[in-house]
């Protein structure tokens, strides 16, 4: 075999295991950030650290002064446990870098992330500034009093 048709092939060669080399590496990209722990990750990055070390995975709370409702909390604590019979990871009262605070944060064992907020009194307008301040998309429940 001459020397140049050596050299090419081993050029060929040193490309394609290359290639391979990044496809394993997106692939293990993807994989990792379509996982729970990329969405726990994530929520963690968008949480105010100040407050991040009180915040437990599945563990609920709420307020008992005047500030929530009986009918919040109960709707509040049935979405808490609806997540959890399905394996999600949850965060309730998570406080946002920018000072705002969600009722609950799900994180699905796909990755997807969102807020869900219990409205039971709230106007359009809030929910609509909620959307805008809020890290991850928001789905509304509304609470009939």
């Amino acid at each position: 075999m001459n020397p140049e048709r050596y050299e090419q092939l081993k050029q060929k060669a040193k490309e394609a295991k290359s290639r391979a080399f990044q496809r394993k590496v997106a692939n293990d990209k993807e994989r990792i950030e379509n996982s729970l722990f990329w969405a726990i990750k994530r929520v963690k990055e968008e949480a105010r650290a100040d407050t991040w070390c009180t915040i437990h995975e599945n563990c609920f709370r709420c307020s008992l002064e005047p500030a929530e409702s009986d009918d919040h909390i109960n709707k509040k604590f049935e979405r808490f446990i609806h997540w959890r019979k399905f394996g999600a990871a949850v965060f309730v009262e998570v406080r946002w870098k920018n000072g705002s605070r969600s009722d609950l944060v799900i994180c699905l064992n796909n990755g997807e992330i969102f807020i869900e907020e219990i409205a039971v009194s709230e106007k359009e307008e809030n929910l609509l500034l909620k959307e805008e301040k809020y890290p991850f998309p928001i789905k509304v429940f509304r609470v009939k009093s």
